[in-house]
Order: C-alpha cells, then sequence, then structure tokens
C-alpha cells in the first residue's frame, strides 16, 4: 500500500470520526422526544388495570441465584415511556446485565396525555426513582405517571424490554410483587398498589409490546454515529501504526 493510500484511508477515517460526532450530537437532540398528543395511542388514555391476583407465591433462577415472588395484585398498564434508568451506566451502582430486575420505566397516561403539557415536564431516572420538574403552568397529574419497577423470567421478554426508548408507547401485562433474591438476608422489595403515592410498582412482566416507537430513526442515527466515531478512530490507529511501522529502520547522514 502506498503511502499516498494510507494518507487517503486515514483521511476517511478522520471524515468517518466527525461524522460520527455530528450523527451522535445530532441524536442527543432528537431521539427520545415525546410524541404530540395526537400521535398517543387511544389504549394510552385509560388508567392502569389492577385486580385480585389468584396466583400462589413461586420462584424462579436467574443466573444461578432464587429469586423469590409474592404476588399481589394483577396489573395491565398501557403507557408512554418519558424516562427509563441506564443499568450501563456507571451511575448506577445498582444494576448490571446480571440483575434480576430490567430496568425502571417511567410512563405517563390517561388524561395527562390529553394536553401537551406533558413534553413541557422535565422527566429523568435515578437507580430506582423518576424524578419530574413540572414548569409554572403547566397542568400534569401526579396519580398519571408512574415508575415501574421490571422483573421477569421469560428471556424473550427480558429482550423486548431491553428495547424499549423513551418516547415509545407500550403495553404491559403481569404482576403487582414482592421479590427477593436468595441473598438479600430477608429483605423484600415491595411494590406500590396505589397510583396516588410516591412508591414504585414492582412488576413481574409476563408481556410487553411496544404499541408505537417513539424516535426509532434518532435512536438508529446514534447507533450509526456511535459505530463511526469508534470504527473511524480505530481505522485511524491502525493505518498509523502501519506508517509509523515503515519508518523504523536504520538512519543515516549524507
Amino acid at each position: 500500500m502506498t503511502n499516498d493510500s494510507l494518507f487517503s484511508l486515514r483521511r476517511l477515517a478522520v471524515l468517518g470520526c466527525l461524522a460520527g460526532a455530528a450523527l451522535v450530537a445530532a441524536a442527543r437532540w432528537g431521539a427520545g422526544r415525546l410524541p404530540a398528543p395526537g400521535e398517543i395511542a387511544s389504549e394510552l388514555l385509560q388508567a392502569p388495570a389492577q385486580g385480585p391476583s389468584g396466583r400462589e407465591a413461586f420462584a424462579f433462577a436467574y443466573r444461578g441465584r432464587a429469586c423469590r415472588v409474592r404476588p399481589v395484585a394483577s396489573y395491565e398498564l398501557w403507557g408512554l415511556v418519558v424516562s427509563h434508568n441506564d443499568v450501563k451506566s456507571v451511575a448506577d451502582i445498582y444494576h448490571d446485565r446480571s440483575s434480576v430486575d430490567t430496568k425502571d420505566v417511567c410512563v405517563v397516561w390517561g388524561d395527562n396525555l390529553r394536553r401537551d403539557d406533558y413534553r413541557r415536564v422535565k422527566f429523568w431516572s435515578g437507580p430506582f426513582t423518576c424524578y419530574f420538574r413540572i414548569p409554572d403552568g403547566a397542568s400534569f397529574a401526579l396519580d398519571g405517571a408512574g415508575n415501574n419497577h421490571l422483573l421477569t423470567d421469560r428471556p424473550q421478554v427480558r429482550r423486548v424490554i431491553s428495547g424499549v426508548h423513551v418516547g415509545d408507547q407500550v403495553h404491559l401485562k403481569g404482576l403487582l410483587v414482592d421479590y427477593q433474591m436468595d441473598d438479600w438476608e430477608g429483605f423484600w422489595r415491595r411494590t406500590s398498589t396505589a397510583r396516588n403515592d410516591s412508591d414504585c410498582e414492582v412488576v413481574f412482566v409476563e408481556s410487553l409490546e411496544v404499541l408505537r416507537r417513539g424516535t426509532p430513526g434518532w435512536y438508529a442515527a446514534r447507533r450509526l454515529g456511535w459505530l463511526l466515531l469508534f470504527g473511524g478512530a480505530a481505522f485511524w490507529l491502525g493505518f498509523f501504526a502501519i506508517e509509523a511501522g515503515r519508518g523504523t529502520g536504520s538512519v543515516g547522514r549524507l
């Protein structure tokens, strides 16, 4: 490979890095933008359905550890995802890929979605909590939103949950539960059974469907941006190493 070819390839790698950085920056603005009221599926305008559960306590194994589950109520939810925690973030020291609980998904439903004010509310998530800031003049009912702590024993459902993003409109069915891992020394994580408190609903998810994706194009652009950014950097370093290797040898003077 000639020096001119290497120079051209290094230039392409740099351009790839720049394009990737631009895509990531643009996707940071576009990904997760909440849909307008006219784009909300009619199912989301209803409140969650909760009822008695006749299911007995049960247990399942996850990564070699037992998870004991006590059903409290049946539960069905239609909601707009406005925030969720990030189990991959270094800021979340309580979750990782091995955690039996998958995500905390903060959703909004009902009359809150009939007005555009929910798009003025600032939502963000901690490891176990959904926070919000309601601007002056905005109409937003706190009993029309909830933070859902999700777990499941079904690998396919885990994969669907992992692909849920802010802006998605979802429908899930399952159970409100208390649960305990076998190394928690008697501690049980307990669910809320009311929508007008500040506690999380702990949901054992039996099925989850994304009714409408929020901003799939922007999320795809972000993935492509990171690929170009890291791929371009790796190629640039590789070409630099090739050029440096060609420069080794004896040095003379005439």
